[in-house]
């Protein structure tokens, strides 16, 4: 083949891109979890020695909020990179995108060379494949399931069907089968349904918990009163989820691939727990926006805790970042790279808000009044 002028010129960029590879990113999102049902985030009651070994390992942000408080939404938010009143979708009650805002960031991952796959619950209206996974091995369409023998989904193009076993270890089985397969750079977002209820762990779980009462168990910062709330239960289930979690980091491990990859460990909102009588999320108070959120992995320089404020819609925003893919739009979030490359980095507010002000928006009677808040 001739030496060309443009091959010439090209030669310098092909050989830096080939010395310094794209990272793999792994996104594993919780489910309904309390922000201090964490060790790493000051609570010895619960056990959650994998996760908290990340936390140690990499950056732990321990004043992250989710950027709306409900599972579609959030979901929506992390594929788009918008907010919701910019994406149009707002809540469980409107699940659908509105035209014309352009490829998920998903999709731009993948056309830039990124193969992606999708492990897990989905909970929104557009299919997978549409907004841009070029696989789905295993995931469940709806929002909440049984943790036994639940009806899940495989493939882009698979109809529901019953799937023995439990739920957290099948997400787990089927993320670290794409693992060991998966050719680089490669997205994996992984979205348990822990510990959304119904709740189910088995006894080796909850066996951490039992004999204690429910002040024994509570978080150190959960406010007292309120409604009763199982914590032991609700614990057992994120323990099992731990496990999960350090099972998939030990695959990573085996396959060589984590010294180039960046892990985001994400809760899809907080909790209420009881609190002011409220079992759930979307609302303004602390427990409901605050949320566990940290990275590790061989890319992800040792820090611990960062106190800086930072959302969930600095996720899409990170990720095309560390992939260096300059977005197809512009973002309503910014990056956080630079705390994973030096532990250091400006943000100094964050943002929060519900949009839907309709019953339909909670599936409930009341609704909830529309809020912004800043942090």
């Amino acid at each position: 083949m001739p030496l060309t002028r443009r091959a010439l010129l090209g030669a310098p960029l092909a050989a830096a891109a080939a010395a310094k590879p794209r990272p793999n990113i792994i996104f594993l999102f919780s489910d309904d979890h309390h922000f201090q049902c964490l060790g790493a985030n000051g609570n010895p009651n619960i056990r959650t020695p994998h996760l908290d070994r990340l936390a140690a390992e990499g950056v732990n942000f321990t004043n992250a909020i989710i950027s709306t408080s409900q599972c579609c939404p959030s979901r929506g938010i992390v594929l788009s990179g918008l907010e919701t009143f910019q994406s149009g979708l707002i809540s469980n009650g409107q699940t659908s995108f509105r035209p014309g805002i352009g490829p998920s960031v998903v999709e731009q991952l993948r056309t830039s060379g990124y193969q992606t796959t999708l492990v897990g619950k989905w909970h929104i209206r557009p299919e997978p494949g549409v907004t841009g996974f070029s696989n789905a091995p295993l995931w469940l369409r709806g929002g909440g399931s049984p943790y036994r023998d639940p009806k899940l989904r495989r493939g882009l193009n698979g109809g529901d069907q019953t799937v023995n076993g439990h739920i957290t270890d099948l997400f787990t089985d089927a993320a670290i089968q794409s693992i060991q397969s998966a050719r680089a750079p490669h997205l994996l977002w992984l979205a348990y349904n822990a510990p959304h209820t119904p709740w189910h762990a088995g006894p080796e779980y909850l066996a951490h918990y039992q004999g204690k009462t429910e002040a024994e168990l509570a978080p150190p910062l959960h406010p007292k009163g309120g409604s009763k709330f199982d914590w032991a239960t609700y614990y057992g289930v994120i323990t099992h989820l731990d496990a999960a979690v350090g099972r998939l980091v030990q695959a990573v491990k085996s396959a060589g691939q984590w010294d180039n990859t960046a892990i985001f460990f994400m809760g899809d909102n907080g909790y209420m727990s009881g609190t002011r009588k409220w079992n759930g999320k979307v609302r303004h108070w602390d427990e409901s926006v605050r949320i566990p959120f940290l990275a590790a992995g061989g890319l992800v320089k040792k820090s611990g805790n960062v106190s800086s404020p930072v959302a969930s819609i600095d996720l899409p925003a990170t990720w095309l970042d560390l992939a260096r893919v300059k977005p197809a739009y512009p973002l309503a979030g910014r990056s956080v790279a630079s705390y994973l490359r030096t532990g250091r980095g400006k943000h100094q507010a964050a943002f929060s808000v519900w949009d839907d002000g309709r019953p339909e928006g909670l599936a409930v009677k009341v609704p909830v009044e529309p809020y912004r808040l800043v942090r």
